[in-house]
């Protein structure tokens, strides 16, 4: 950004564990005492450039900001003799890199008037000083850059493995000096421990045991080359091309340059970018995978890199602390300390996350064999915002599958009501509170009238067993009817009633009482012709009448309003209606599942039964009523819910809680406030048409169904013959992930990949999707 002629990038309340002030005033030179005029003069009279000179910050170094005719901008130093070894050494590496590849992002020397890098000059008292100038860097320093950094780190580490690839073939005298800033040699500052702040101090020592045991027996097989050595954000340079973006302008200040183990470089980038970051980790494995594209760490620099960044923050602290003893009484030190302090103590307490390998090891001890987990590398997920997923290296995947996080991941207004909630009241409902009444007036309000009364409960599967106890309550009957491969809860009453379990791998089959039904899909179902929707509901009613003969009567008819396990099936025209007029007709109670598919998804409607026509007595919620928060609902008439009242109370210890009413009423307000139910239509309208012109480049696609942002493709081998292509429908969904795209394939052959994101879906979000889907389509059909 162009700032004019002002000083800029520098900032004199740089914090003081960041500078290099630690190393005491006896291992410095003192400050040349050189006003504005006099840097003028020389900066004319040495090297020709005319320019008003403004005073900058600097320890050692008497600095200046230059700006001269036609706004070109330089850096003028002056410093004492004492540091002519440090200076050249600089200079050299500056030289060096002007002919590699990073010249774009390190300062250019400006020569003087006789071509030399380092003028020496002399003042009006007879004292010599050494100056040197450099080229103006735009921009302004990471630490006071208002644009969101969250694409930075990526970019920084790459930069910082581009210079150090450029360092290589550098060496100087210089840098082989003893520092106390050399992260190898950090345990040599351990008589200093005594004097770190209590508060601080057994973290230090932590931290410094663990150098000791993890890393000292292994540094003689670290890399070891020159490096810049103080990454940190006011060392580095960016442009701000608005409020959500920066970019990477330029890397200054060499003056910590040291030959030393070269992971320190990112270890200290890390240590200093991790400050004061809400998920530091993952700053940390966006820097790391920007610097290994440029310079790949072997298996032991990377093992060891959470250790080394720990040390660099005991480093900081150690420093600080010998700062302090020299001046006690400033309060200073103190304050600029304690960001290092606080990183230092969290990742004492909390160490560097698990490897995928490890965690893979513990769930296979402690967690049942019968949890799966997605994709054959499976993914360590660890932040989530908007439609998206961040896995520990800081990949970003659009998460296409996740009706879940139904607002979106992480949707601010969420977090804010359940955290304001909770810093204030979270109990059960036997009390009286405002978020409870206001929770489920507010969600009847959003039902067909006959609809009213309330049960809150934890998960779907709870919602949907209560409905049975319900229906059941009222019907005074067990029989019920339920749809092939449906599927509606893992609880014993509800694996028992859904094919899609129960009849599946270590399934029992159906329950005596369960009566299966054809799967209403027109694609590969019993029927598919325009009227498949009559005849799917005259098996409604054969199944009535075959019950009745035999004496048993249906209580219920239980389905999704739209089936999600059976292979994202939409309902054919008719079907739902017509079957909930049969049952009902026969005295029996409809229940309508919405827990997948509830809350605007389709698009039409608020609810998916609406849109097919359907008129349940009994509607279940869950999945995306608290975005992501264990919260289900049951709503049901007052006659149904008056014959429930037995005499029998219904509790549920946290179903109701002030806490997760908070968080289903920003659900409902962001739904709403946000338009999302329109967005889903208009968002699944795009998708639904890039998928059908896919269709047309690739015979792998059978079908595409859908409404709103709920759709699935159907894979087959053979368009004619429909037979399912499940082997392709994985490699597909594999492909996809490796392009950053979250999906997953279900249905009975397990061909049908499901589409069901958080509605926050944008349209270059659907565009970039199809994108991905032709191409690893191409490459999967191709492989047949």
């Amino acid at each position: 950004m162009d700032r004019g002629c002002r000083a800029g990038h520098y900032d004199a309340a740089r914090p003081v564990y960041r500078s290099r002030r630690y190393r005491g005033k006896t291992v410095r030179p003192t400050k040349p005492d050189i006003d504005a005029a006099t840097a003028e003069a020389w900066a004319k009279d040495a090297y020709g450039i005319q320019a008003q000179a403004t005073p900058l910050p600097g320890e050692v170094d008497r600095n200046f900001y230059l700006c001269g005719a036609g706004n070109h901008r330089y850096v003028f130093k002056i410093s004492p003799i004492g540091v002519l070894p440090e200076i050249e050494g600089q200079i050299a590496v500056l030289t060096h890199l002007e002919t590699t590849d990073v010249r774009d992002i390190t300062p250019r020397i400006v020569r003087g008037i006789h071509g030399e890098e380092l003028v020496e000059v002399e003042s009006s008292t007879g004292d010599r000083f050494l100056t040197r100038i450099t080229e103006f860097f735009e921009g302004v320093e990471l630490a006071q850059c208002s644009a969101d950094t969250t694409n930075l780190w990526h970019q920084l580490g790459t930069a910082l493995g581009r210079l150090d690839v450029a360092l290589q073939t550098f060496d100087h005298p210089s840098t082989r000096r003893h520092s106390v800033w050399d992260l190898a040699r950090v345990l040599e500052l351990e008589p200093l421990l005594d004097a770190v702040a209590p508060e601080h101090r057994p973290f230090v020592k932590t931290g410094l045991d663990r150098f000791r045991e993890r890393v000292l027996p292994h540094l003689d097989q670290l890399r070891r080359s020159v490096i810049h050595n103080d990454a940190n954000d006011y060392n580095v340079l960016v442009h701000e091309s608005g409020p959500n973006d920066a970019e990477l302008a330029g890397i200054i200040d060499f003056g910590d340059m040291l030959h030393t183990i070269t992971v320190a470089e990112l270890a200290i980038a890390c240590a200093y970018s991790m400050l004061d970051r809400s998920d530091p980790w993952l700053v940390a494995s966006r820097l790391t995978e920007g610097y290994e594209i440029q310079n790949a760490l072997t298996p032991v620099e990377r093992g060891l890199l959470p250790d080394l960044i720990v040390g660099r923050l005991c480093n900081s602290l150690l420093m600080s602390a010998q700062a302090r003893l020299a001046s006690p009484d400033d309060e200073y030190l103190t304050i600029s300390e304690r960001p290092a302090a606080a990183l230092l103590k969290r990742l004492i307490m909390n160490p560097h996350p698990r490897s995928t390998d490890d965690i893979l090891a513990i769930r296979h001890r402690h967690l049942g064999r019968n949890l799966s987990v997605s994709y054959r590398e499976p993914l360590k997920i660890v932040r989530g915002e908007g439609a998206c997923l961040f896995d520990h290296q800081g990949n970003r995947f659009l998460d296409l599958v996740n009706n879940v996080c139904h607002v979106g991941h992480c949707h601010p207004r969420v977090v804010e009501a359940g955290q304001r909630q909770m810093e204030m009241l979270n109990t059960n409902s036997r009390y009286l509170h405002d978020a409870l009444t206001e929770y489920v007036v507010r969600l009847t309000a959003a039902m067909p009238d006959r609809l009213s009364v309330c049960f809150l409960v934890c998960t779907g599967t709870e919602a949907n067993d209560l409905a049975l106890r319900l229906a059941r309550a009222h019907s005074r009957r067990r029989e019920i009817l339920v749809l092939d491969h449906a599927y509606h809860g893992h609880s014993p009453s509800l694996v028992e009633i859904s094919a899609y379990k129960c009849e599946g791998p270590g399934g029992e089959g159906l329950a005596e009482h369960a009566n299966k039904l054809p799967c209403p899909d027109v694609y590969r179902g019993k029927y598919r012709g325009p009227d498949a929707g009559t005849d799917y509901v005259a098996e409604v009613q054969s199944a009535i009448e075959r019950l009745r003969s035999s004496g048993r009567t249906p209580g219920a008819f239980m389905a999704e309003s739209l089936l999600g396990c059976g292979g994202q099936i939409i309902l054919p025209n008719g079907f739902l209606g017509g079957a909930h007029a049969a049952m009902r007709e026969a005295g029996g109670v409809c229940i309508a599942d919405e827990v997948q598919v509830g809350f605007g998804r389709v698009g039409t409607h608020m609810w998916a039964f609406e849109s097919m026509g359907g008129t349940p007595d009994i509607v279940t919620m869950g999945k995306p009523i608290g975005n992501g928060h264990p919260l289900a609902a049951v709503v049901t008439t007052p006659e149904i819910a008056a014959s429930f009242d037995t005499g029998m109370e219904y509790f549920n210890t946290f179903g109701g809680n002030p806490v997760s009413c908070a968080i289903g009423l920003a659900v409902l307000d962001v739904i709403e406030t946000e338009d999302l139910q329109s967005h889903a239509l208009a968002m699944g309208e795009r998708m639904k048409r890039g998928l059908d012109e896919l269709t047309d480049r690739h015979e792998l696609i059978g079908d595409v169904r859908g409404q709103g942002l709920f759709l699935g493709v159907e894979l087959v081998s053979d368009r004619e013959s429909r037979h399912p292509a499940g082997h392709e429908a994985d490699e597909t969904v594999e492909h996809m992930k490796t392009l950053g795209f979250l999906l997953s394939t279900d249905g009975p052959d397990h061909n049908v990949i499901k589409i069901k994101p958080p509605l926050v879906l944008t349209a270059e979000d659907v565009d970039a999707t199809i994108q991905a889907f032709d191409e690893s389509l191409s490459l999967v059909g191709g492989e047949r």
